[in-house]
């Protein structure tokens, strides 16, 4: 019961926060979409940032849970290249369910939002919910772009990331899924073909 509890709070916040009109939802508001006291958001997240935190971790979960084995796949086999890196960025992204009409879902609107508004936010929650998909990530950097420093390496990755998470959660995302699958599939490589190549590009 109480995990029902957090789960219908965490939806209702994602919907709320994720709304493009949302300048950052009351507990109120959260609460009356979830069908909860206010009481209950105090109880199981003990505060507003702490909800807040909780709906961009469960956000993450999903997309860092498919990126994780793409790392690991690509880090044991030892030859990553740039485009193999932009797939890393698009498809555990391009691979989360879709609103019935074709749209971003919730969760994708809000992590859109959330780099747009905070993207150190969403850096520290990542280092502290998800330690061994960066330390892969390291040495698949490493080896796909050889020639660019560490630190140019680990920012193309994020612009990269952030990328494909807003394109994705954008209008041309939903009109290619709207169009059907190979109009989507087609969209995907074009955008990975994007990324790979800005990756790639001498300092």
């Amino acid at each position: 019961m109480a995990a029902d509890t957090r789960d219908r709070i965490l939806a209702a916040a994602t919907r709320l926060y994720a709304a493009p009109e949302a300048g950052g939802p009351a507990l109120r508001a959260i609460a009356r979409e979830g069908g909860v006291n206010s009481a209950l958001i105090h109880y199981h997240f003990g505060s507003r940032e702490g909800l807040l935190e909780a709906v961009l971790v469960r956000a993450l979960d999903p997309v860092q849970a498919l990126r994780t084995p793409l790392i690991e796949k690509l880090r044991a086999g030892g030859s990553a290249d740039a485009r193999d890196l932009a797939w890393l960025c698009v498809e555990p992204v391009a691979a989360l369910p879709r609103a019935e009409e074709g749209g971003p879902a919730p969760s994708l609107r809000l992590l859109s939002r959330a780099i747009a508004e905070d993207r150190a936010r969403v850096d520290a929650l990542t280092a502290q919910h998800f330690p061994p998909l960066l330390f892969g990530l390291r040495d698949v950097l490493a080896t796909a772009l050889p020639a660019l420093s560490a630190e140019t390496k680990q920012r193309r990755f994020r612009f990269a990331v952030d990328a494909a998470i807003s394109t994705l959660a954008g209008e041309d995302a939903t009109q290619a899924c709207t169009a059907g699958p190979a109009a989507f599939r087609h969209f995907l490589h074009d955008l990975t073909t994007f990324l790979a190549g800005a990756l790639d590009t001498a300092e």
